[in-house]
C-alpha cells in the first residue's frame, strides 16, 4: 500500500515580486550541485522566443516555468536577469520537461556561455 504524494517540483511556487536566492527546500541525492530557489527573470532567445521564470538554479543548471513548450534535448540560448539587474547569457540543454497546469516546467543543464546578441541601432 503506497500513499500518493505529488512529485517534487510538480507545482511551481507562487510568483514573487523581487528576485532572490534561497536554499532549496529539500536535498536530493540525484543532484550534482546545490540548488537555490530563485525567481530571476529568464528570456529564452532561441530556438523560441519566450519569457520564463527561474524556479531554482545551481552551478550546473536551471529549472524554468514558462507558457510555451520546450522539448527534451533542445539547446536554448538564455538571457538571465538577476534581482540586481545583472544579465547573464547561457546556453543550456533541456533535460526534462513536463506540463504543470497551463505551464511547462523544464530542467535545463547549462552547457556554456554565449555572446550577448547585438543591440540593433
Amino acid at each position: 500500500m503506497s500513499s500518493k504524494l505529488p512529485k517534487q517540483g510538480s507545482t511551481p511556487p507562487p510568483p514573487r515580486k523581487h528576485s532572490e536566492v534561497r536554499a532549496a527546500v529539500q536535498a536530493d541525492e540525484r543532484r550534482h550541485a546545490v540548488r537555490w530557489a530563485s525567481d530571476a527573470s529568464v528570456e529564452i532567445l532561441s530556438p523560441i522566443q519566450a519569457q520564463a521564470e527561474a524556479l531554482d538554479v545551481s552551478a550546473t543548471g536551471i529549472q524554468l516555468s514558462l507558457d510555451g513548450w520546450l522539448s527534451t534535448g533542445t539547446l536554448c540560448d538564455l538571457r538571465i536577469t538577476t534581482h540586481t539587474g545583472r544579465e547573464i547569457f547561457k546556453r543550456a540543454r533541456v533535460i526534462w520537461a513536463r506540463r504543470v497546469g497551463d505551464e511547462c516546467v523544464a530542467g535545463l543543464h547549462v552547457v556554456g556561455s554565449i555572446v550577448p546578441p547585438a543591440i540593433p541601432e
